[in-house]
């Protein structure tokens, strides 16, 4: 049987070196799973064994040397210095505040950003679940009083999704509907091809338009509705599907990241 799947899976010539890492651990978890043999899980980052229950794959050395957003802006999650930290708002928010609520528990540096980068590039489950257990984590210790009541993704191109064959932000979505039981709309936006937003400069993301509703989007009137995404850079993009959840009668809207670069200038 697992020749077979040796097989199968590896001798395509063709298949994307970045699909092996998840299939080399769907293939050895179903040969595990057959010989009934249980093995410690590895540490995301140092690949040490685990051997207490760990929800968000990491060892405690690794999480404790995690950069934590420690005294982020209420409306933007933008690291703030400890001066600011009386106010909570960035000086930017204080006459434009990018969202009513804004959740990103790290900083993208060092371990948060190498756990988005495999989540993003590689499809790896295991780090989105560490990223949605952070942003989870975050939530229930400001958030909970005041939950929205659906989660929409910020949405990649066509092409993007049939080379990448998936969408990491949906993917933390999902994630963290499941956990707090929260309405899920994956479909609610579109994105038309471009170039990747990472590729671009504060302006030229702000010039960018993108992003259309789908013509059977759900009316959101009164709704308080958050966006999910992997990283918070500019907030352009935050601000553009802000503009068209309003259009849709969205009332509230909070901006839930699992990381945020350190300045707006990235």
């Amino acid at each position: 049987m697992l020749s077979a799947a040796r097989n199968c899976c590896f001798d395509d010539k063709n298949m994307p070196a970045t699909r092996l890492p998840y299939l080399l651990r769907q293939l050895r978890n179903a040969a595990l799973k057959g010989a009934n043999i249980s093995i410690p899980k590895q540490c995301l980052l140092c690949a040490q064994a685990i051997l207490t229950a760990s929800a968000d794959h990491l060892c405690p050395h690794c999480r404790l040397a995690l950069p934590f957003n420690l005294n982020p802006c209420r409306h933007c999650a933008l690291p703030l210095a400890s001066s600011e930290e009386r106010t909570s708002i960035c000086a930017q928010c204080l006459t434009k505040p990018l969202a009513n609520r804004a959740v990103a528990p790290l900083v993208h540096r060092q371990g948060a950003a190498f756990l988005v980068h495999r989540m993003k590039f590689y499809r790896a489950e295991p780090e989105a679940r560490a990223l949605a257990t952070m942003v989870a984590t975050q939530i229930r210790l400001t958030e909970m009083s005041r939950l929205p009541n659906v989660l929409v993704p910020v949405p990649i191109a066509y092409t993007t999704a049939v080379q990448r064959t998936f969408n990491q932000s949906a993917l933390l979505a999902w994630h963290l509907a499941k956990t707090f039981n929260i309405a899920y709309a994956p479909r609610l936006l579109m994105r038309q091809s471009g170039p990747a937003q990472r590729s671009l400069s504060r302006d030229q993301r702000l010039a960018s338009s993108g992003f259309a509703c789908h013509q059977n989007a759900a009316n959101l009137a009164g709704k308080h509705v958050a966006i999910v995404d992997d990283v918070l850079t500019t907030g352009a993009t935050a601000r553009k599907i802000s503009q068209l959840l309003r259009g849709l009668g969205a009332d509230l809207i909070d901006v839930w990241c699992a990381t945020r670069t350190p300045t707006e200038d990235n």
